[in-house]
């Protein structure tokens, strides 16, 4: 095998543009260079990334794709877990990097339901966010309830740019912190469909928003989380096998 062939088995390569830190523990990496299969990717995918290590590049790391297909850049929203993902944050911009993808089939056809709710924990609300920027840009008709499970509103990201969204689609968002006890402080009566609940996500917490077993689930986070949430969704009468997820580990 050539070299040559060795560097495309290995992705594109591709720029960074632009490292932006979201919170405590959370990165956005802004990458451009990539090629048409790239630009043709579908809401929910994922690519791999490789960064250059004093040895040559590192082995690859998956991430969903956090920006809309119509993103002329890719947008990469990384929590720090581990020593590949707490480098991200010392990224420069002109740094190379190689990108292969898009790969997985998560929220395929998403745009054919009529009513679509999105459970995520953490991090897990990346492909969800690719979803609504890509909903907000075809003006998308459907009815959409994301629940997002953080421990504390600290934890949220893009939290001025999902309550805008609130405006534009048919959209609810409820934020459930698992350790704030005063989660009514957060509402603002401009924004009623940002709404707040105290503690986990179960059951109670989906019937009162509205939720039914009619909807289409989709779901990414924690396998934890997702475990639960399952059980709970099932106990409103949800069919399991009626669910589309994908855990988000590194």
């Amino acid at each position: 095998m050539s070299e040559n062939d060795t560097a495309q088995d290995q992705g594109n390569l591709c720029k960074v543009i632009k490292v932006v830190p979201e919170n405590q523990d959370t990165t956005s990496l802004y990458i451009e260079g990539f090629d048409e299969k790239l630009a043709r990717r579908k809401p929910g995918q994922f690519i791999t990334i490789r960064i250059m290590k004093p040895d040559g590049w590192s082995e690859p790391h998956p991430f969903t794709v956090a920006s809309p297909p119509e993103d002329p850049t890719i947008r990469l929203t990384i929590k720090k877990e581990g020593n590949f993902t707490s480098a991200i944050p010392d990224l420069k911009p002109g740094t190379q990097v190689r990108c292969m993808g898009p790969l997985g089939q998560f929220c395929r056809d998403i745009d054919t339901n009529p009513v679509i709710v999105m459970i995520a924990g953490g991090v897990g609300v990346t492909p969800f966010l690719c979803v609504l920027r890509h909903f907000r840009y075809v003006r998308a008709g459907n009815s959409l309830t994301l629940f997002w499970v953080n421990k504390t509103i600290d934890d949220v990201f893009d939290y001025n740019e999902i309550k805008e969204m609130t405006r534009e689609l048919k959209l609810d968002i409820v934020h459930c912190l698992s350790r704030e006890d005063n989660v009514e402080r957060h509402f603002q009566k401009q924004y009623p469909h940002v709404l707040y609940e105290k503690g986990r996500l179960n059951g109670d917490i989906l019937m009162r928003h509205g939720i039914t077993r009619s909807a289409s689930f989709y779901l990414c986070g924690p396998p934890p989380m997702m475990e639960t949430a399952i059980k709970e969704l099932e106990a409103i009468g949800v069919n399991p096998v009626a669910i589309q997820s994908e855990k988000f580990t590194r």
